[in-house]
């Protein structure tokens, strides 16, 4: 299987605004030149009119028959191919004068201007065997003359326009051309400049990777903030898993030490104490099962996702209305709504928390969920007991492991610590107060998703 090369995000833009500008770039070439181009056929237009009414202005009748001053009005006429050249022919397309300048040059008489009425009638010739010319006609009534309607041409050679048609074209060539690499340079360059935190991030996550740093830099534009602030929190979780794991086995081996010392010294006596046996044996399980679950607990996946809040505090008050079927336990929980984060860890925060509940109420437990929207939506789910409480003094106490509020209960103390810790993880709160009966009311305060919500977890 071939290993596919990776795309680059730098490329993918450069092409893409690449492609954009020379699409932009050709359009706008063509329209600049179809737009100059009219402009010179229509100055060549305009031109020829002029001819015509300057003809028009230097014509005399005299014997029924049209007479030119010698001096025209435009010196080119009178110069022997010199690209300017004016006729005058009757209706049936008769020639009846044309200037010097046609007299030596193989100039005939445009097909359209018989047809020329009282207004212009503008047209090119596309001769292939003589030079392309543009030609202008008009006819006017004319009292006194043999042939009443008189058809005026003016007709000029299209070199010196589609030279200047050209010259433009190359100018306009090379200064699109110019403006597109100047532009793909400093493109290249703003692209380099406006994805250097992501190169950057790219950099020291390699850095992470070789140990090279500890934790990510800060300053990132807002657009990379919660990628960053996510990467940094995989960090810290597998930095907090090693740390974790290596306490526990410190604590393990410092733990186990007397237990087992106690076993040697009775074991080796004639009369093995039991009793004494059985309790440094539960005393060793304790301690084992106490440190795999601190070393097994982990941080949360950044990313976490989509948990029913529904559903899940469902699932538990079901089980406990089993468990404690002396217990009146309600549970108002929204329709919708989505906790942040792993099924089995949110299963534990709720578990732990409820089961306390039940154990040290008289009669009641009621669970609540509150929506709590600031800059991203929490929810706060509040579960309260009717039993003694937990005094101010020792609130503080209970959220330690090992520590409880009633020694004389069954229990090792743990589960609101493991709950304390997991909610933290989160990033969450978890508070004890005093409820409406002098029970218990703790609070627990999550990250979530409010109700039909599509934005990225993270």
């Amino acid at each position: 299987m071939t290993r596919r090369v990776p795309d680059s995000i730098q490329r993918r833009l450069l092409l893409t605004t690449s492609l954009v500008l020379l699409i932009f770039l050709g359009v706008t070439g063509w329209v600049l030149d179809q737009t100059f181009s009219r402009s010179v056929i229509k100055g060549a237009q305009e031109q020829l009119q002029l001819i015509v009414y300057s003809l028009m202005g230097s014509a005399s009748e005299k014997d029924r028959q049209l007479q030119f001053a010698d001096n025209l009005a435009e010196p080119r006429l009178a110069q022997p191919d010199s690209g300017l050249y004016a006729f005058v022919s009757n209706d049936q397309g008769e020639l009846l004068w044309r200037s010097r300048s046609a007299v030596l040059t193989d100039v005939a008489i445009d097909k359209h201007s018989s047809m020329a009425g009282s207004v212009f009638v503008f047209s090119e010739s596309q001769q292939q065997l003589h030079p392309q010319r543009f030609s202008l006609s008009h006819a006017v009534t004319w009292e006194g003359l043999d042939d009443e309607q008189v058809i005026f041409t003016a007709v000029a050679d299209q070199v010196s326009y589609r030279r200047a048609i050209q010259d433009f074209r190359q100018s306009l060539g090379v200064g699109l051309a110019s403006v597109a690499l100047v532009f793909l340079v400093v493109q290249a360059l703003a692209l380099r400049w406006g994805l250097t935190p992501l190169l950057r991030m790219h950099r020291e996550v390699g850095e992470l990777e070789k140990g090279e740093r500890e934790q990510l830099s800060e300053g990132y534009p807002i657009e990379l903030q919660d990628l960053a602030i996510n990467l940094q929190r995989f960090v810290n979780h597998e930095q907090n898993q090693r740390r974790r794991y290596s306490q526990a086995l410190d604590n393990l081996a410092h733990s186990l030490k007397t237990p087992l010392s106690v076993i040697s010294n009775a074991l080796s006596e004639p009369q093995t104490q039991v009793p004494l046996l059985r309790d440094q044996v539960q005393r060793m399980q304790d301690v084992v099962a106490n440190q795999l679950n601190r070393a097994t607990l982990a941080a949360p996946l950044a990313l976490g996702s989509r948990v029913s809040v529904e559903a899940t505090i469902g699932r538990l008050v079901a089980a406990l209305r089993t468990a404690y079927p002396h217990t009146d336990i309600t549970a108002s929980l929204p329709t919708a709504g989505y906790l942040r984060g792993d099924s089995s860890d949110l299963l534990e925060i709720f578990g732990n928390v409820l089961e306390n509940a039940c154990k040290f109420s008289c009669s009641r437990v009621a669970v609540s969920v509150e929506t709590i929207t600031l800059e991203r939506t929490m929810f706060r789910v509040i579960i309260e007991d009717d039993g003694p409480g937990i005094a101010a003094d020792k609130r503080a106490e209970v959220l330690k492991r090992g520590q409880r509020a009633d020694s004389q209960a069954p229990g090792q103390g743990i589960g609101l610590s493991v709950a304390a810790e997991l909610v933290a993880l989160y990033q969450g709160e978890l508070v004890i107060s005093e409820g409406e009966n002098g029970g218990a009311r703790i609070y627990i305060t999550l990250p979530g998703f409010p109700a039909n919500d599509n934005e990225l977890a993270g």
